[in-house]
């Protein structure tokens, strides 16, 4: 009997169905199934899937109703709350109800991920799920009329379970174990549920395929497969599911469970963050077994020390949304790309531009004519001759000819710090201060500073007034290497990509001081550095190129380039033929030497704006 407690209990924390409404037998004991409610990136179906392959936290409510052709079927409701809480750590909670025959099984489950990041991409991550369950009789469901001893005598049976787990990764591969019922102890008749030898153990293996070129609806598509192998008592079982998710539409999965059947199911996303989702599954000889669930994602943690991969107003990355063009002069001036000048410098500039016209003209002879020519040799004709998209507005301002950048916030404003850590106790962050500083080999020097809007002391080491300046120093710190497709550069879009240990900084931002105050600062420009662009086709011609923006659309490309061009800065592109992302640049050389030169002195102090180095060989 106690046997069957527990192994009830472990059906449920792991998104599993009741066999049946009858007994389960000792030797169905470990009879479990991989397959899980709605998708199978849960916690519930093994303790490491709270971090691996998560960026945000999720609520899960979901009912399950087992054997539905059978009367007073067997019933489950779970809400459960799991994610990434910080860079390398991953937890969930979860309460339940389980109503089974005459039985009611009400607990809850705890979980813990910690993930260690190795050489390159692999990572090591241990997790664990403990739970505690406690079964007792469902008065309303007894239909007998005489005495039974069985239900009268009946008495509680509490039950708490240790699971380990342990997931190597291999970038989007992951090969683990997990110890399914390693401590299942009785805690009223202070014995183990299952010997030692009897206990379940399982591998498995997890495979994420992203369709990084997909458009449209299938933007950001994944594909998504797991099998497990799970050695039982006395028998061998194994499972296999396969998800297609789609985050602008919604899910599709199907799988296979040697116990358990075939089962299918589909979930469509309502908004960014609420989706709802129906599954079913038939069982040889028994019933059909449907669920429903409603699915919220609370958006992205650690968001003060990740990047946000998808800001709202960005225009290099290729999945924003366009901007609203009612009016735009208005969004020229609110849009975060363009707080690089203040409003005076923006009227002035746009007042007394058609005045300098011809001074802008001599510049352009004087100081960018000899690049300007080499750009031109060397582009493909086919795109340079490719008729610009006007859709879009051109801005007569120019703000990469300006040296500063003012800010507003008060005091040191709105800052992004490069951080170290953070604190509740001041006395600690003063100590991890002192204890950084000590160290002769630290190349910067730490200090601290209270986020007065989470009550915390940040340990940091530089603070920055643009965002893109404290990532680059990140990744640089860090050892790995940030490319000009997005937030991250990842090889298949074509841009070579290294990181080797943890993340030593992450990047914070924080607003001190009062609102209205302002300051001005030169613009920070990160050390030069040779990116590899991969050119499998040849269609790109070979050489260094000092690229200024990358676009996903040709009319915000175009845009782009004729506002270069009417400041007098002769600028191409070139299309990189595995992401098809237009690369905007200001020059082209067969010399790094010459390149990095012209990058150092900001193109003989013309574009003093963000700028990368490519090189296509």
């Amino acid at each position: 009997m106690v046997k069957n407690i527990t192994l009830f209990v472990l059906l449920t924390l792991l998104h599993l169905t009741c066999l049946s409404q009858v007994s389960i037998s000792e030797d169905q004991y470990n009879g479990f199934s991989s397959r899980s409610f709605m998708q199978f990136n849960n916690f519930m179906t093994v303790p490491t899937f709270s971090i691996l392959h998560r960026e945000t936290a999720t609520i899960e409510a979901i009912t399950r109703s087992a054997n539905i052709e059978f009367e007073d079927a067997s019933r489950l409701h779970i809400l459960s709350y799991s994610g990434k809480m910080q860079r390398n750590v991953g937890a969930g909670i979860a309460v339940f109800q389980q109503e089974i025959g005459v039985f009611k099984d009400f607990g809850a489950v705890a979980n813990y991920a910690y993930q260690l990041k190795l050489a390159g991409d692999k990572k090591l991550t241990f997790g664990f799920n403990f739970f505690y369950s406690r079964r007792s009789i469902d008065n309303p469901r007894v239909l007998s009329n005489g005495d039974d001893p069985l239900i009268n005598n009946y008495q509680d049976k509490p039950v708490v379970v240790f699971q380990p787990a342990a997931t190597m990764s291999f970038g989007d591969l992951d090969v683990g174990i997990f110890f399914e019922n390693l401590g299942d102890f009785n805690l009223k008749s202070s014995e183990f549920v299952s010997d030692f030898g009897d206990k379940t153990i399982s591998g498995h293996v997890a495979y994420t395929y992203r369709f990084d070129n997909s458009s449209g609806l299938f933007q950001n598509m994944s594909l998504r497969g797991l099998g497990v192998a799970r050695k039982l008592k006395d028998d061998f079982s194994y499972a296999g599911n396969v998800l297609l998710e789609l985050p602008k539409a919604g899910w599709v999965k199907v799988g296979y469970d040697k116990i358990f059947g075939l089962n299918a199911g589909f979930g469509i996303n309502l908004t960014k963050n609420l989706g709802i989702g129906f599954s079913y599954e038939k069982q040889d000889n028994l019933g059909g077994t449907n669920e429903v669930g409603i699915l919220y994602r609370l958006g992205r943690n650690r968001s003060r020390s990740v990047a946000n991969r998808t800001p709202k107003v960005d225009i290099i990355l290729p999945e924003d949304e366009e901007p609203e063009i009612l009016d735009v002069k208005k969004n020229e001036y609110e849009d975060p790309e363009h707080n690089d000048l203040s409003d005076e410098l923006q009227v002035a500039q746009d007042s007394i531009n058609s005045l300098h016209k011809k001074v802008d003209e001599l510049l352009r002879l004087v100081k960018n004519q000899p690049q300007t020519k080499e750009i031109v040799r060397e582009v493909p004709v086919e795109q340079s001759k490719e008729a610009r998209d006007q859709s879009l507005p051109r801005s007569k301002a120019k703000p990469w000819r300006e040296r500063t950048v003012t800010r507003t916030g008060g005091g040191a404003g709105t800052m992004y710090y490069t951080a170290i850590e953070q604190y509740k106790s001041l006395a600690r962050a003063k100590s991890e201060v002192k204890k950084y500083n000590r160290n002769k080999n630290n190349k910067y020097k730490a200090r601290y500073v209270r986020d007065p809007k989470y009550d915390v002391y940040v340990v940091y080491i530089d603070r920055h007034a643009k965002k893109e300046d404290a990532e680059d120093q990140k990744h640089e710190i860090n050892g790995t290497t940030k490319g000009v497709e997005g937030e991250e550069a990842n090889n298949d879009l074509g841009i070579k990509k290294s990181k080797t240990g943890a993340d030593k900084v992450y990047v914070m931002k924080i607003t001190l001081g009062a609102e209205g105050e302002s300051y001005t600062e030169p613009k920070p420009q990160p050390p030069a550095r040779v990116r590899t662009m991969k050119n499998p086709t040849g269609q790109i011609p070979p050489g260094y190129y000092l690229v200024v923006n990358v676009f996903g659309k040709k009319a915000y490309a175009d845009k782009f380039l004729d506002e270069l061009e009417n400041d007098g800065i002769k600028a191409d592109f070139f299309i990189n033929p595995e992401t098809g992302m237009r690369h905007v640049y200001i020059l082209k050389t067969d010399s790094r030497a010459e390149t990095i030169k012209l990058y150092n002195n900001n193109l003989n102090g013309s574009y003093y704006d963000r700028k990368n180095i490519v090189e296509v060989k």
